[in-house]
């Protein structure tokens, strides 16, 4: 029985060693990049951070000139109008200035609406919410007239020619 557990054990050790101990095949390391290849992996990654960089500056443009915000403060819009290239400004400038020849004529129209109603009825609900309208309109221009000053100052301060 001696024998027997001795074989068992030698062959156990035996199978161990020879699993165990395969030669295993040395893995090759990365092969370094020549010059040119990293020279040329650089400049891709640069190119992509320029344009990065130039669609986060076009998209920081477009924020500021998206739309007219008659609820900003002023002193806001005098800050944005600052940071803003001259060709920011005019277009922020033209959108104002397009707002208030709208306004104009919505304001003309009502008038004329308001001169029409004869004298006896202007004291009526029709002549009153047409005055309500014209008030709310009148303050509107105003507070465009107002904010596109603030963009014709900025202009006149980054020496911009004004027509």
């Amino acid at each position: 029985m001696k024998t027997r557990w001795m074989v068992t054990v030698v062959l156990m050790a035996t199978l161990s060693l020879m699993g165990g101990c395969k030669k295993k095949t040395p893995v090759a390391p990365p092969a370094e990049p020549s010059e040119q290849e990293t020279t040329g992996m650089m400049d891709s990654m640069t190119k992509a951070a320029d344009e990065t960089v130039k669609e986060a500056t076009a998209a920081v443009k477009e924020a500021f000139t998206t739309d007219i915000d008659l609820k900003k403060n002023v002193a806001d819009l005098k800050t944005e109008a600052a940071k803003m290239d001259i060709e920011s400004v005019k277009k922020v400038a033209d959108k104002y200035k397009e707002a208030m020849t709208t306004k104009e004529i919505e304001l003309k129209k009502m008038m004329e609406q308001y001169s029409a109603i004869p004298m006896t009825e202007k004291a009526g609900e029709k002549a009153t919410a047409l005055t309500g309208e014209i008030k709310t309109i009148t303050d509107t221009l105003a507070d465009l007239r107002e904010r596109f000053q603030v963009y014709i100052d900025a202009l006149a301060e980054k020496g911009a020619v004004l027509k």
